[in-house]
């Protein structure tokens, strides 16, 4: 007998929208208005200019700073497309490509050009790059930048900062993380700070039944149960936390058969997803501590 079954769920419809990492479901960013037409106000001179201010994107985890870039890069490009003007876009999560190197060669992908998995060297990435800029304009998104700031003695935001015709949107968690560049790079950068403010109450709650809307069948997640959820979230600060708390709690229903979420569901769900944070804060600290000692023996 298969492991797998196809049988359809009492509660869920589309799950996909309670994944953490999942985009709006309506594709832009709710409850963040202002901070779209913000970031859109400094990028204006992409347009007349070929180059805008550079932003430097800070704020707790889950408050919206990487769905409002992408949505605004979305935006840039499909603006660039209608004009015909010479711009392009990139986003990279460096978290995930952990050095300056393979992040370079992320964003040179993401602009058109097929790089080798391994084989080229760094000088060979800001060769083409640099090429590109002859004939265009480029926005790169860098998200969790904390992660390669410190890598190089010249950091790779330095040499980008230096190059004609680019412009940059840095995310981070931590304001700290700009003050610390050398002074040659702050000069350069010259970065607008902007702060995702936390989500409040009310705007969980919008947030929340979004997603409930778009990832349950009707009256699954009765309001009450719904404002419980929100209440954690904001203790936390994370958005994201009340996402996984509804699949949590969707699935212990299902797994029951019932066809409506319960208190003891989010109850359960809360202290589950409570657990795997702190070993998940326990994973990102010890991660921390290898990279100092990697760089004091280096240094």
């Amino acid at each position: 007998m298969s492991l797998f079954t196809s049988e359809t769920s009492s509660v869920l419809l589309e799950p996909q929208w309670l994944q953490p990492l999942s985009d709006p479901p309506r594709g832009r960013p709710i409850c963040r208005e202002a901070y779209l037409k913000l970031m859109a106000s400094h990028l204006t001179d992409l347009f007349r200019a070929g180059q805008a201010r550079n932003l430097f994107i800070y704020g707790k985890p889950g408050t919206g700073k990487t769905a409002c870039v992408k949505y605004v890069l979305g935006e840039v490009a499909r603006h660039a497309h209608e004009t015909n003007a010479p711009v392009s876009t990139a986003y990279v999560n460096a978290g995930r490509t952990r050095t300056p190197y393979y992040t370079l060669a992320e964003i040179v992908k993401q602009l058109g050009i097929n790089v080798p998995n391994a084989g080229w060297q760094m000088f060979r990435l800001k060769r083409v790059l640099e090429n590109l800029l002859v004939e265009k304009s480029v926005l790169l998104a860098i998200d969790e930048v904390d992660s390669i700031l410190f890598k190089e003695k010249e950091p790779l935001v330095y040499y980008l900062s230096r190059q004609p015709k680019t412009t940059m949107i840095l995310i981070s968690n931590n304001v700290d993380d700009v003050v610390k560049l050398p002074e040659r790079a702050l000069s350069t950068l010259q970065p607008v700070l902007m702060y995702g403010e936390p989500y409040t109450r009310d705007e969980v709650m919008q947030i929340l039944r979004d997603r409930v809307e778009h990832a349950f069948r009707p009256n699954v997640v009765a309001d009450k149960l719904l404002a419980i959820v929100a209440k954690t979230v904001c203790d936390i600060g994370d958005v994201r936390f009340g996402f996984r708390v509804l699949l949590s709690a969707a699935l212990l229903a299902e797994k029951d058969r019932r066809q409506a979420v319960e208190a003891s569901d989010i109850a359960s769900a809360v202290e589950e997803e409570n657990r795997v944070r702190k070993m998940r804060d326990l994973d990102v600290l010890e991660q921390k501590l290898l990279d100092l000692k990697r760089k004091y023996h280096r240094d």
